[in-house]
């Protein structure tokens, strides 16, 4: 409830017009300003024709191999006989789905800097609090887990950012890139597509469409014959300067760049003696032009791609790891299969003798014996007349090469070391680790340095959102200093001039073995070449400060971490301290006691001994 509270409202002026959108185009711009895009509808659509026409044929050979990646992912690699399903042993999908998590598991940390002046530090810190919270609120690394995934099987991720109206904030979605219409010639540099057109398939209820696009309403119900549940197909075109939709020949809407703040009118400030706007013959007040504040220097398209083994001909990678290994994989599936008939076979054939059984009787004998059944022998020797002929067992190179093939497979992509099949052969656990370390540098070095440039770039395009569309305050919360909540407030107001530089921490996307990375952390401690504070840091704890300062405590005051063991040792201490007073008191009575006897005696004595002396004495 606090949080919904303190969640801001977006509004726009009257020039702007609210049009009503699909889930599935949430990211395009639910709301578009009102600007004049000075083209006809017959130009647009001889340009979507020509696009298409260009990106058929390049279409059909993509998609060749994003079928035969899919199936082999799926373990769909062979065609099924009568029902009946191959044996396969995919170590495609154990390799990629070992792969992609270790690529994909640490988290863009988003770093922002500005001019180093107060005020620039100061909305700096808020918009890289505020990337934090928009990260996480859009749930952005699982969403980028399945843009690299995409990529790894379809040769392409792509993620597309926009403006959402229900959530009244930023918002992203990961987008399979069979829905794109690109430009064959086109080339993905930094993660930012270089062509001149995107077109994305779209579908919607006719009744949604209809309400979306008015002026084109009439069209729409004759081409679904006036049935309004009808699912409908169209597209959404999309080049840095414009945006257009289509259904087949018929352009449903047009406009500008929604994603960009425009160069306007407005009016001069007013005297600063009389408080009058300055006029101008006419008797209206003069105005000037005043140019847009945006992060970006140029306008672009809202789409982020991950292409990774790509030469610079076209978009799509030119290869990629599941096409690297389709001949081991086959290998793999052939060498199991040998493997299973030959141990269907390893007890070989039953023979028998003419003389004892006839052909259906030698029949009959095989089931019996497959069914664990008697055999019966009518004449002559059991022995002679019932053989078993063993069959020939494989040689070791055929178990030897399964295994070489499988650990093929996963070099290939990264992973031997992080499978305890991949580490079979290993003789050390340090010689494990070696591989495991390998495999995860290996990883670090390419894929996870691609997916730090692209969260990079979706970052920098969260900021351009927030220039665009946060004209009311929007508020987050975010996690302060000693895991303390902790409220914002940013407006785009607040960005005045402040240049801003936005980017993901260097490094931080890199996968470590959290076990390599803890106990290298305690030879540091061990020989005192790390402080507290980061070695719990490494060490996971939850709150490493707090750790570290109960180490002080610990190591300077122990009984101070823990006040009601030092309110118990204070009164053992007393207790401590009555009973010496007590034992002393005891000790001393004693000892009077002692002493008393012991002159009570001494008199004894001495009266006994004048006694006897007075016995001596007399007469």
């Amino acid at each position: 409830m606090a949080f919904e509270l303190l969640k801001g409202f977006f509004s726009l002026s009257d020039d702007i017009n609210k049009i009503k959108t699909s889930e599935t185009d949430a990211v395009s711009s639910e709301l578009l300003p009102e600007l004049t895009l000075d083209m006809s509808d017959d130009e647009l659509i001889a340009l979507k024709r020509d696009w298409m026409k260009q990106w058929e044929p390049y279409a059909g050979i993509i998609a060749k191999k994003q079928e035969e990646n899919e199936n082999y992912w799926l373990g769909q690699q062979f065609a099924t006989t009568q029902g009946a399903r191959p044996l396969i042993d995919n170590l495609i999908f154990e390799s990629l789905e070992t792969f992609l998590p270790i690529a994909t598991r640490p988290k863009a940390d988003p770093l922002v800097e500005s001019d180093n002046t107060e005020a620039g530090n100061a909305i700096a810190d808020k918009v890289r609090k505020m990337l934090i919270y928009i990260a996480d609120i859009l749930s952005y690394n699982l969403k980028m887990k399945q843009v690299a995934r995409f990529w790894a099987i379809y040769m392409l991720g792509v993620m597309k950012v926009g403006w959402s109206m229900k959530e009244d904030d930023i918002t992203c979605v990961a987008l399979r890139p069979q829905k794109l219409i690109l430009d064959p010639k086109a080339t993905i540099e930094n993660c930012e597509y270089k062509g001149y057109y995107i077109g994305e398939y779209l579908e919607d209820m006719a009744s949604d469409l209809v309400i979306r696009f008015p002026n084109k309403k009439q069209f729409i119900l004759d081409k679904v014959h006036n049935k309004m549940a009808t699912s409908v197909s169209y597209i959404l075109w999309t080049t840095d300067e414009y945006v257009f939709w289509t259904l087949e020949d018929e352009v449903l809407a047009k406009n500008k760049n929604p994603h960009w703040n425009y160069e306007t009118e407005q009016p001069l400030p007013a005297d600063p003696y009389t408080g009058q706007p300055p006029v101008g013959e006419d008797g209206q007040p003069q105005t000037q032009k005043v140019a847009g504040k945006n992060h970006f220097k140029n306008k672009k398209k809202p789409y982020i791609f991950l292409s990774i083994f790509n030469l610079g001909k076209h978009p799509h990678d030119d290869t990629n790891l599941i096409q690297q290994n389709l001949g081991l994989q086959d290998l793999i599936n052939k060498r199991l299969s040998q493997i299973d008939k030959n141990a269907d076979n390893a007890n070989g054939g039953l023979v028998v003798s003419g003389d004892s059984f006839t052909q259906k009787q030698a029949t009959e004998a095989g089931k019996a014996l497959r069914n664990g059944g008697a055999i019966w022998v009518p004449t002559g020797n059991v022995n002679d007349a019932v053989k078993r002929d063993t069959g020939t067992p494989l040689p070791n190179f055929v178990y030897e090469s399964l295994i070489d093939y499988r650990n093929e497979l996963r070099n290939i992509f990264g992973t031997r070391g992080s499978t305890p099949q991949g580490t079979i052969n290993e003789q050390t656990v340090r010689g494990k680790l070696a591989i495991k370390g390998q495999d995860q540098d290996r990883i670090g070095g390419g894929v996870s340095v691609y997916l730090e440039q692209f969260s990079d770039y979706v970052f920098n395009w969260f900021v351009q959102l927030m220039y665009v569309y946060y004209d009311e305050p929007h508020m987050a919360a975010v996690m302060g200093k000693e895991r303390s909540q902790e409220y914002i407030q940013l407006v785009n107001s607040e960005f005045g001039q402040t240049k801003l530089l936005v980017g993901v921490k260097e490094g931080s996307m890199i996968p470590h073995d959290p076990v390599n990375k803890r106990n290298e952390a305690i030879d540091l401690w061990a020989a005192q070449g790390i402080d507290p504070i980061t070695f719990f840091d490494r060490l996971e704890f939850p709150n490493p400060r707090e750790a570290a300062k109960n180490l002080f405590l610990w190591k300077a005051d122990p009984i101070a971490l823990f006040p009601d063991l030092q309110q118990a040792q204070q009164q053992q201490i007393q207790q401590q301290q009555a009973q010496q007073q007590q034992q002393v008191q005891q000790q001393t009575q004693q000892q009077a006691q002692v002493e008393a006897q012991k002159a009570e005696q001494d008199q004894k004595n001495k009266l006994q001994q004048i006694g006897l002396t007075a016995l001596t004495k007399r007469p």
